[in-house]
């Protein structure tokens, strides 16, 4: 099966929440290839999934919370593109990206140079707030220059329904699924939004 990539508009804008979702609602795993800072999502990830065991562990973690590039720098890791290889796995694999899609991984490549190799089907994030529709539109500019095609969008937060469906347009593609902003979410809001989440998304990766 081709993996779901989970990108997101920016940074912190919902796509560990998102990516858990997706991975208990498909009965799917997930993979983080590279994590900063001393707070793991695929910690976080696991300890809300049904079943934690579907959660592989990174190919690079570090400590420094920043972009990977320098994170790698600043511990004297050698961190390339072509070290990225998903983990093998008999369901789908749910792959969240770190931060942007441009985020750098080294001085010449960034996170997608990695993600066009593993041939997956994106879902694009977006959260509510003040700047997002410009980082939408730059995300969806820098998507088509590489001729990827977006599966679907999550929202995340309040926002006004005209707005959404202009962006849908933007992107040619569909809503997936929405979410409420909350600063916290329990392993019992992870599985009921899955399956709301569920036959939405089951139509969209059979069509």
């Amino acid at each position: 099966m081709r993996p779901i990539i989970v990108a997101g508009i920016s940074t912190e804008v919902g796509k560990t929440v998102v990516s858990t979702i997706l991975t208990e609602s498909l009965a799917s795993y997930y993979w983080k290839p590279v994590e900063c800072g001393e707070e793991k999502d695929s910690f976080w990830v696991a300890s809300h999934l049904s079943h934690p065991e579907r959660c592989f562990p990174p190919s690079f973690s570090f400590k420094t919370p920043c972009s990977p590039h320098l994170a790698a720098r600043l511990e004297a890791v050698s961190l390339k593109a072509k070290d990225l290889v998903p983990p093998v796995c008999e369901d789908f694999l749910v792959i969240e990206g770190t931060g942007g899609i441009l985020a750098p991984l080294n001085e010449t490549e960034t996170w997608m140079d990695a993600a066009l190799s593993w041939q997956g089907q994106w879902i694009l994030v977006h959260r509510h707030y003040l700047g997002s529709l410009n980082h939408f539109a730059l995300t969806i500019e820098a998507m088509r220059a590489r001729n990827i095609s977006l599966l679907g969008v999550v929202f995340n937060g309040a926002g006004d329904a005209g707005t959404e469906e202009m962006l849908l347009k933007k992107g040619n593609t569909r809503c997936l699924g929405r979410l409420l902003w909350h600063d916290q979410l329990t392993p019992s809001m992870i599985r009921e939004t899955a399956a709301l989440w569920k036959q939405t998304l089951q139509s969209a990766l059979g069509s």
